[in-house]
C-alpha cells in the first residue's frame, strides 16, 4: 500500500466513524469522496478494491445517498455526478463494476437506480474503451428485464427499465469498432434485456374523481445508440444477431396500441422511427454481409425479422431506402461488382467437406421474399402493391445505374461486368413497367439479370435454384 493510499484510508476511517453524538455529516461524506478523487488512477483503483473487500465501500455509498429526513450526510446530485465522472476516468472496468454494485445496494431508489445509471453515464463519457468493455462484462449478469416505480398523490408511474441493463446499454452505445464487438460479446445473452431498458418504457396512471387514466410512452435514443455501436463493427454475423434482438424489441412497441377506456399510447410513431433508424444503420453498414447472415442463420432464415423491419420501413414511407438495399444486393455494397458473377460466387458450408452454396443468390431471394411479405401484410390490393414496389425499384435502379465497373471488366460466366449491369437494368425496368404483377412477382422479376437481346434470365440453374428456394421458403414462413 502506498503512503497516498494509507493517508486516504485514514481520512476515510476518521470521517466514517460515528456514534449517537457524532453523526456522519455532509462534510464527512464530501471529505471521503474528495480523498478518493485526489488519488492518481492506480491508487484510486487499489483503494476502491480495498474498501470493497472490507465492506467500507457499501457504507460510503449508503452515506453518499442518504436522503432520509434525519440524515445529515448525502451528496448533492452535482457532487455525486462529479465523483462518478472522476472515478470513470481513473478506475478499471472491474473496479467500476464494484463501485456500481455498492451503490446498487443503497435501496430506497429501486435498488440504487439513480446512482447506478448516473455512474453508467459517466463511464460512457469518461472511461477508456477497454475499461468500458470490462465493466460491461462484470455487470452483465445483473442486467435483467426489471422495472422501478414512483408513487405520489394521485399518480403512479412504472419505468420498465432495469438499472444495470440501462447502464450497460449506455456504455455499450458509446463503443465503436472492435471495442463495440467486444462489448456485445461481453454482454452475451443479456442483450434482449439491455435493449428492453434502452427504449425507456414508462407507464403512468393518474387517478381522478372520474376514474383513472393510464398512458405508456418510450424514448428509444439509447436503443439507436446501441445499434450505432453494432453498425460500427466489422463482424456481419454479430450484426445480424443484434438486428434479430432489435426486431424483438421493436415488435414490443409496435404491438402496443391504445385501448379506449384503458391505455393511451403516446409517442409510439416517434419511438418506432428512432428504432428503425438504428436498425437501418446496421443493415446499411454492410448490406450484403448482414443479409447473408440473416439468410443463413437458423433463427432468422424464415424472414420474419427482416419482413417486420421492411413493414415498418414501408409504413414510414421509406421505400427508397429498401430499394437502395436491394440495389446493393445486386451490384455489391460499393456498386462495383459484376452483377452476374457475384450471384455465382460459392462457399463451402461450414463444418462440411464438400457441401457448397451460393450465398449472394440466396440473400437476394431472402430480401425479395421478406419485402414481399411485408408489402402484402400492409395492403392486399395489387395496384397499391405495385405503387409501393415501383418506388422501391426506382431507387434500386438508381444504385445499379451508378454502379462503377472500373478497371478491366473481367469475364464471368461469359458475361462482362458492363453487360451484366445492363441486364440488371433491363430486368428492373421490365418489372416496373409490368401492369398486372403483385409485389412478389414484381420484385422477383426485377431481382435477377435478364438478357435484353433474348428476354431470357441471364443466370443458370444453380443461381436460380438458390434464389428461388430461399424465396419460396421465406414467402411461406415469414410473419411480419
Amino acid at each position: 500500500m502506498t503512503d497516498a493510499v494509507q493517508n486516504a484510508t485514514q481520512v476515510i476511517d476518521t470521517r466514517m466513524s460515528s456514534g449517537f453524538l457524532n453523526p456522519i455529516t455532509h462534510d464527512d461524506v464530501r471529505a471521503v469522496t474528495d480523498a478518493i478523487s485526489a488519488l492518481p488512477a492506480a491508487d484510486a483503483d487499489r483503494l476502491v478494491d480495498q474498501l470493497a473487500g472490507s465492506g467500507k465501500l457499501d457504507r460510503i455509498a449508503e452515506e453518499a445517498m442518504d436522503g432520509s429526513i434525519l440524515g445529515l450526510g448525502g451528496l448533492s446530485t452535482d457532487e455525486r455526478q462529479a465523483f462518478f465522472a472522476d472515478m470513470a476516468g481513473k478506475l478499471d472496468g472491474q473496479s467500476l463494476a464494484t463501485l456500481s454494485n455498492a451503490f446498487a445496494k443503497t435501496g430506497g431508489d429501486a435498488h440504487g437506480y439513480t446512482p447506478v445509471t448516473e455512474l453508467g453515464s459517466a463511464i460512457a463519457t469518461h472511461a477508456a474503451p477497454q475499461a468500458k468493455v470490462d465493466y460491461i462484462a462484470q455487470i452483465a449478469p445483473g442486467a435483467e428485464s426489471g422495472s422501478h416505480s414512483d408513487i405520489g398523490f394521485g399518480i403512479s408511474s412504472v419505468n420498465m427499465v432495469d438499472a444495470e441493463a440501462r447502464a450497460a446499454g449506455e456504455v455499450l452505445g458509446s463503443l465503436r469498432g472492435s471495442f463495440a464487438e467486444s462489448g456485445f460479446q461481453a454482454l452475451g445473452t443479456h442483450l434482449p434485456d439491455v435493449l428492453t431498458s434502452a427504449i425507456d418504457g414508462d407507464m403512468t396512471t393518474v387517478a381522478g374523481y372520474g376514474g383513472s387514466a393510464t398512458t405508456v410512452s418510450w424514448n428509444a435514443e439509447n436503443y439507436e445508440a446501441i445499434m450505432g455501436a453494432a453498425a460500427s463493427m466489422g463482424n456481419a454475423d454479430l450484426k445480424a444477431h443484434v438486428f434479430d434482438a432489435g426486431i424483438d424489441t421493436l415488435r414490443s412497441v409496435r404491438d402496443t396500441d391504445t385501448m379506449i377506456g384503458g391505455l393511451t399510447v403516446v409517442g409510439k410513431d416517434d419511438a418506432l422511427r428512432t428504432m428503425t433508424d438504428g436498425l437501418t444503420a446496421v443493415v446499411d453498414s454492410d448490406t450484403t454481409g448482414v443479409m447473408r447472415e440473416l439468410t443463413m442463420n437458423g433463427t432468422t432464415r424464415d424472414g420474419s425479422d427482416f419482413s417486420a423491419y421492411a413493414k415498418e420501413m414501408l409504413n414510414q414511407g421509406r421505400e427508397a431506402e429498401l430499394g437502395t438495399q436491394m440495389g446493393r444486393l445486386q451490384v455489391g455494397n460499393s456498386g462495383n461488382e459484376n452483377a452476374v458473377e457475384r450471384l455465382y460466387r460459392s462457399e463451402v458450408v461450414p463444418n462440411t467437406e464438400h457441401q457448397t452454396r451460393l450465398p449472394n443468390a440466396a440473400a437476394l431471394g431472402y430480401f425479395v421474399g421478406s419485402v414481399s411479405a411485408a408489402v402484402k401484410s400492409i395492403d392486399g390490393d395489387v395496384a397499391d402493391q405495385r405503387a409501393t414496389t415501383t418506388a422501391m425499384l426506382k431507387s434500386a435502379l438508381t444504385v445499379v445505374d451508378k454502379a462503377r465497373i472500373g478497371g478491366p471488366a473481367a469475364a464471368a460466366v461469359g458475361t462482362t461486368a458492363s453487360v451484366a449491369k445492363e441486364w440488371v437494368q433491363f430486368a428492373v425496368n421490365s418489372a416496373i413497367t409490368n401492369p398486372n404483377a403483385d409485389a412478389a412477382v414484381t420484385l422477383a422479376r426485377a431481382a435477377l439479370p435478364i438478357d435484353a437481346s433474348t428476354g431470357e434470365t441471364g443466370v443458370g440453374s444453380a443461381v436460380m435454384s438458390d434464389f428461388e428456394d430461399t424465396l419460396s421458403f421465406v414467402s411461406q414462413y415469414a410473419r411480419p
